[in-house]
């Protein structure tokens, strides 16, 4: 009766367990909830395109100030690195044997005129003779060969005023444009010439100013072909891209430049193209030489479909998002994402309009489950975070 007796306590004692974890389970318990995720419905949109390099400010003007005759500086009438107005007088070289030269010049035009004078009135006499063979016909050429010789000195005496003339215009160096200038490369009293001793200063003119940067070829490449695919194209009342410029410090400078040089062939050591842009620089915030952001705008990408950049993993097949189906099925997606669009991916290929993404909640999922999606709004998720 033993053994009846043990079967008997045991199966008392199972039921008693089944019992209680039935009481603690509470009624109609059963398997847990779908996790709660949030998605984003995939829809084709219209998104900016920026191209961004680092670029480096040139004067749209540089010229080297230098002496065109020999002499002895006299004054340096400038400030070195101001701002100058074009025509301003920078130097004078000693004027006083170039003055002499030109008295000497306008002395000699006298005498020709004088001579010339001489020779017309000697032509006009022999030929107001009218008694038939008065004069010899050689005594008339040779009249009118010494007015024409007198004639030609006359115009060399003034060819000769006029480069002395020039050359003392010379002995004061102008400012030939409005910009900054440099050191003075001579001081007064040093002794300056048109060949190796000849240069004085330089001058940079900065507005405009350049922006010059460097393209590499693939990206160049891929710019060109995007453009003639019509994959990115100029937004709506934009002619031309446009270029805009962050300094250093974060700040933007206000003035938008053309992009109006681009480079005919591919630098063979860097494999880069070289564009230069022209930017208005009234108030000379830039100054030739500062390293700058360059932003090419202008441009938009239609028809794009982009995904918030944290719905995107990566794993050894690549990027993926995990795409919530018609059955509320988390399905594992590779995607091949392109260029970044403000806090989305651009996908250029491994999803459809109308997909929907999971954004949050990705710790809760894995292929194959079923989850309860509901919308992702970024302006929530964000006020959450703060």
């Amino acid at each position: 009766m033993r053994p009846l007796r043990f079967a008997t306590g045991l199966a008392l004692i199972l039921s008693a367990n089944v019992t209680s974890m039935s009481l603690a389970q509470g009624p109609g318990s059963g398997p847990p909830p779908p996790p709660e995720v949030a998605v984003v419905t995939v829809q084709p949109v219209t998104v900016p395109v920026a191209y961004e390099f680092v670029g480096v400010t040139e004067a749209s003007k540089l010229v080297e100030v230098r002496a065109r005759i020999q002499g002895f500086l006299e004054t340096r009438d400038f400030s070195e690195g101001a701002y100058i107005e074009q025509g301003a007088k920078l130097f004078t070289i000693d004027p006083r044997s170039f003055q002499a030269d030109q008295q000497i010049a306008v002395a000699r035009v006298e005498q020709a005129e004088t001579r010339l004078n001489l020779a017309g009135q000697e032509v006009e006499r022999l030929r107001s003779v009218k008694v038939p063979g008065a004069i010899a016909e050689t005594d008339l050429d040779q009249a009118l060969a010494e007015q024409a010789d007198a004639a030609a000195s006359l115009r060399l005496a003034k060819a000769q005023l006029a480069k002395a003339e020039l050359e003392l215009s010379y002995t004061t160096v102008e400012a030939p444009l409005t910009g900054f200038i440099g050191k003075a490369e001579k001081e007064i009293g040093s002794l300056v010439d048109a060949s190796a001793n000849s240069l004085l200063t330089v001058m940079r003119q900065v507005d405009p100013i350049y922006v010059s940067f460097q393209v590499s070829e693939r990206d160049y490449l891929r710019y060109e072909r995007e453009v003639r695919d019509n994959e990115i194209v100029l937004a709506d009342g934009i002619d031309a891209p446009y270029l805009e410029v962050t300094l250093l410090d974060g700040s933007v400078y206000p003035e938008k430049g053309v992009i109006d040089f681009e480079s005919a062939a591919i630098d063979v050591q860097t494999g880069t193209v070289e564009l230069r842009a022209t930017l208005p620089n009234a108030d000379k915030q830039l100054k030739a030489g500062q390293f700058v952001n360059v932003h090419i705008r202008g441009y938009v990408r239609p028809d794009t479909l982009t995904v918030p950049q944290r719905a995107v993993s990566q794993s050894p097949q690549g990027s993926y998002v995990y795409r919530v189906d018609d059955s509320n099925t988390a399905q594992f997606q590779i995607i091949k994402p392109g260029p970044w669009a403000a806090d989305d991916w651009i996908v250029s290929n491994g999803l459809a309009a109308g997909d929907r993404v999971v954004v949050e909640g990705l710790v809760k999922v894995q292929p194959g489950i079923t989850v309860n999606p509901v919308p992702y709004t970024a302006q929530e998720n964000a006020e959450a975070a703060e």
